[in-house]
């Protein structure tokens, strides 16, 4: 019977806290007319009248109020006259301008001890209680900190700049609250390592025993010294965050004329007090050093070269450091918790990383785009329903796509992506980076680079691509669509059928590369667009927003260069119109010229090239129907064409009919914005274009990508009459957008782009990705006698080989030898005529008898059968890509043998090959003659006669990937926050 009573108690005493209030200290309350303050004053006319009427209002107000005027040249003095003789001051003192605030301090203290000392800046306005407040506070400790407030702005609420700081072994300034967060007095009352000196209410006994400010740290860091010494010494700095000044922190702010940057104090500041508790020197510099780069970084020379100022200050005044160093007790009664963690700076990184990403993802998902700080602080805001949904559009829509693109990549598993104008990927990282290097295609790097993202696969990379191509294009237009205030909903509505669209105009399913890019990265290069156009930063901020679009713009133009001819003389026309717009226009287009010199010889050369995507040469022939055109089948996608008539069926009313209803400046914009490029695609459509001894179409996806944009902007445009129509437009938009992707799911990858496994036997794979990295010629012969053959080595056929002649060397003598086969009618010399190309296999499928019967009576050739239909002819004599005189090369091993001796390579000697024996490089000889063919072939003099390891691969060009680096970071350089930036904005309010 008694658990129950003694239960119940126990409960009630662990909750009696919260009826308890805090002991009161037993000390006397502190009277105001035992204070102190002492107002230091320099240059603050601008400010200064707010600050004295603040003391005017004091209430209670301090026994003595003493300002000191360090030299002021504005209209200072006088105001501080006038204030004297109104009674607002009881004492004004004049020093000179090279005082500092501690001097001063100490100068209008004089032989007096003060009970309690207040020390205020001329721009840190009390508020009218903040004096009794802090005497509050003074009862619990020795030294108080009082809230700091930004400077106060009209119908603006209050925002936190500090209340207490501190410091890290580095230097670097700890704040204890978030700036600029607004003051909601959620702070409470805690202890603190120091804080800024505006507002310090300290002991009168603790001021002398500290020894006051010290002249060592003159300007900024002095209240976190004097607070770390006080620390030290074992008194208490406690915040009274009740107490509130607003400090304009003119010093810091660069308010207050200077003939020094303001940094220089500040830095010097810190590494004195650091170096004074034991920070080594050589730490100190390499942070400073790193911390100057970062300045550079973020597009503000003069704080760099403010840091390393005071960096080279402090190292030449050692003897300052030292002495601050003597001001410290022998023992150090610091509590451990007032100092903040050594890790610290990374964790601070990574909260504002963090924060960061999520204000993006905020402004992204925001239901209400619209909502203002008026509704939500209004008597009308409180009352209202609250309609909030159970499940986000947005998490619909990614939940949606990310299951079709896992339910769609069940035929991608078990074997290499390839097919339509997908090449095979590398097989390694190594062979992606090798493919950039040597070769003259931008895009490759982007390749080389993302490869990383399937798990450093390349093959891993392509399937990630093309199964997440529609989940990503949805997202770049969701941005798109919230950045140009478009509700969720519609938002949602309209991204979901841009991925449908992506996914049945055939981008993903034939392997359009080029589509796919751009159905991911145009919408982002629009929305970068928009925010060049709405930008109004000044200065250094200003280059953030065309640097983003330059990047963007960078991408787009790697895989389809037509698009940066055209937003070149967009830019052009821009800035001519509006000639301080200039610079931006340079920013966002330069860069991408500059990102694709070394393709511009062969655009120069080829002009068909800015037409066609990446691999033009891969693609098949596929003239499109002109019908299908109508309904957006431009590629063969192996989607029913039915999915096809539905979706740009409704896509097409829904568009005709919001059309009708806009008015007539937008009706016109609208219908051109549709027909410009349906037209023009339509006759590219029918071109063939030449590129490096091949023939190739123009590529259709981005006319039809902007086609479906067309289609797309007046559903979602809000300038109309009828908002109910609008919203029906979006809802039939996004039912046939469900319709092709679940359409997707359930057929999968049923077009050109399959995971294949490779015709040739396993070993004739094996010798091809040997030391001796010879070719095979692979041909077959259709049922309609049709001949199709390639050249298949180590390098080929993958990414970047459709770029050229896929052939590559000895085109015109491998077709001749093709055909002559398929026909049953080879050379008698064919081996030899392989072996002088490097061909060390000839794979024949869907032969003929007397097209196997013609190779098996052939000298130097092994048949051996591939499959029922297919069969694989050895060429003899150990077939390699190099050869030293008459003897092929079986390893990478260069025998000992005379001095001189000539290495030869069965490359055209157009082909631009490397040789290194042992590391040194071997000079290019005069081009050999083969008898047998003709083409000449590389050769390499001054074979070292001792031998060695040769390595024999195609020229890297590395001044391409330092070029493409510099660029990508002078883009990150001015895509990078400018510091200041924050500065500018509060100066302005």
């Amino acid at each position: 019977m008694t658990d129950g009573p003694q239960h119940g108690q126990e409960i009630n005493d662990l909750w009696a806290w919260i009826d308890q209030d805090d002991e009161s200290p037993n000390v006397d309350e502190i009277p105001a007319s035992d204070v102190v303050a002492v107002m230091v004053v320099h240059d603050a006319e601008e400010w200064l009248p707010r600050q004295l009427l603040s003391l005017a209002r004091l209430d209670p107000r301090p026994g003595r109020i003493i300002a000191v005027d360090t030299g002021s040249e504005d209209g200072s003095a006088q105001l501080l006259d006038s204030a004297h003789a109104e009674g607002v001051v009881h004492e004004v003192l004049r020093l000179d301008r090279e005082t500092s605030f501690g001097a001063a301090v100490a100068a209008a203290l004089g032989d007096s001890e003060p009970a309690w000392i207040w020390l205020l800046h001329d721009d840190s306005a009390p508020h009218r209680d903040a004096l009794g407040h802090l005497l509050e506070g003074a009862r619990h400790s020795d030294v108080v900190v009082p809230k700091l407030l930004e400077p106060k702005r009209r119908n603006y609420p209050e925002t936190l700049s500090e209340i207490g700081q501190a410091i890290t072994p580095g230097g670097l300034r700890v704040p204890l609250v978030e700036t600029g967060d607004i003051d909601q007095h959620q702070s409470e009352s805690r202890d603190v390592l120091g804080a800024s000196t505006a507002g310090l209410l300290i002991r009168g006994e603790t001021w002398r025993e500290v020894g006051g400010i010290a002249p060592e740290v003159e300007r900024h860091r002095d209240g976190v010294d004097f607070g770390w010494r006080a620390n030290a010494i074992g008194y208490r700095v406690l915040t009274w965050p009740e107490a509130a000044l607003n400090h304009h922190r003119a010093g810091s702010t660069g308010l207050r004329p200077s003939s020094e940057h303001p940094h220089v104090s500040d830095q010097l500041a810190a590494l004195r007090v650091a170096g004074a508790r034991g920070a080594s020197g050589l730490g100190l510099g390499a942070a400073s050093l790193a911390r100057a780069l970062g300045f550079l970084l973020a597009k503000s020379p003069s704080t760099a070269a403010a840091e390393l100022k005071a960096l080279g200050r402090y190292r030449s005044s050692r003897e300052a450091t030292r002495s601050l160093a003597t001001r410290l007790p022998d023992e150090d009664m610091t509590p451990d918790d007032l100092l903040p963690n050594r890790f610290w700076p990374v964790r601070h990184a990574v909260d504002r990383l963090g924060a960061g990403l999520s204000e993006r993802y905020r402004s992204l998902t925001d239901t209400s785009p619209d909502t203002s700080i008026d509704e939500l602080t209004s008597d009308e805001f409180s009352g209202r329903e609250n309609r909030g949904r159970v499940f986000s559009p947005v998490t619909l829509l990614v939940v949606l796509l990310i299951l079709a693109s896992a339910v769609s990549a069940r035929s991608l598993l078990g074997g290499d992506v390839s097919g339509g104008g997908l090449l095979a990927a590398p097989a390694s990282l190594g062979s992606a980076w090798e493919a950039y290097l040597s070769g003259r295609s931008p895009w490759l790097g982007f390749a080389a680079v993302t490869s990383v993202v399937g798990f450093a696969s390349p093959n891993g990379f392509a399937i990630l691509a093309l199964v997440l191509t529609p989940l990503l294009a949805a997202l770049s237009a969701l941005a798109l669509l919230r950045r140009l205030g478009v509700e969720l909903p519609i938002a949602a509505a309209a991204s979901a059928a841009w991925a449908g669209g992506t996914i049945l105009l055939g981008l993903v399913t034939a392997g359009d590369v080029t589509g796919m890019v751009l159905a991911v990265t145009a919408p982002l290069l629009a929305r970068s667009i928009h925010s060049v156009v709405v930008n109004a930063a000044t200065g250094a901020e200003r280059l953030r927003a065309p640097a983003g679009a330059a990047f963007w713009l960078v991408v787009v133009a790697s895989v389809w260069p037509a698009a940066l001819l055209a937003l070149t003389l967009a830019g052009v026309v821009w800035a001519a119109r509006n000639r301080d717009r200039i610079v931006e226009v340079a920013v966002v287009t330069v860069p991408a010229w500059l990102f694709l010199i070394p393709a511009l010889p062969t655009l120069a050369r080829y002009p068909g090239r800015l037409l066609t995507g990446v691999d033009p040469l891969a693609w098949p022939d596929y003239p499109p129907a002109s019908y299908a055109l109508v309904v957006g089948r431009i590629l063969p996608s192996g989607l029913p064409l039915w999915t096809n008539l539905v979706f740009f069926g409704v896509l097409g009313l829904a568009a005709v009919v919001s059309i009708a209803k806009l008015r007539r400046r937008a009706w016109v914009w609208s219908v051109l914005a549709l027909a410009t490029p349906l037209i023009i695609g339509t006759l590219l459509s029918r071109l063939t274009v030449a590129v490096d001894g091949g023939v190739a179409r123009p590529l259709l996806s981005p006319w039809a990508l902007l086609v479906l944009a067309a289609l797309l902007a007046p559903v979602v445009w809000r300038e109309r009459d009828s908002e109910t129509l609008r919203r029906i437009a979006a809802v039939a938009v996004g039912a046939v957008a469900l319709l092709a992707v679940v359409v997707w799911a359930v057929v999968g990858f049923a077009g050109p782009v399959q995971a294949r496994e490779s015709v040739l036997p396993g070993f004739v794979r094996d010798v091809l990705a040997s030391q001796r990295d010879p070719r095979a010629l692979a041909l077959s012969v259709s049922s309609e006698s049709r001949v199709t053959w390639n050249v298949i080595d180590r390098r080929q056929p993958q990414w970047g080989t459709g770029e050229r002649n896929p052939v590559g060397s000895f085109d015109r003598q491998l077709t001749a030898l093709a055909y002559s086969v398929a026909a049953g009618d080879p050379p008698a010399d064919l081996a030899e005529r392989l072996q002088q190309m490097g061909v060390s296999h000839l794979y024949l499928g869907d032969f003929e008898a007397n097209q196997r019967a013609a190779l098996d009576n052939l000298e130097g050739l092994v048949g051996n059968p591939a499959s029922e239909r297919s069969a694989v002819w050895t060429v003899s004599g150990l077939v390699s890509r190099a050869s030293l005189g008459d003897e092929f090369l079986p390893t990478d091993e260069l025998p000992a043998g005379e001095q001189g001796r000539r290495l030869t390579v069965a490359e055209s000697a157009s082909a631009d090959w490397t040789a290194t024996v042992d590391g040194e490089r071997l000079p290019r000889g005069a081009d050999s003659e083969r008898p047998l063919i003709e083409d000449s072939v590389i050769t390499f003099d001054q074979v070292p006669a001792e031998g060695g390891t040769l390595e024999l691969a195609p020229t890297r060009h590395w001044w391409q990937l330092w070029l493409h680096l510099v660029v990508m970071a002078a883009l990150a350089l001015l895509a990078a926050p400018t510091l200041g930036g924050s500065t500018v904005a509060r100066r302005g309010q």
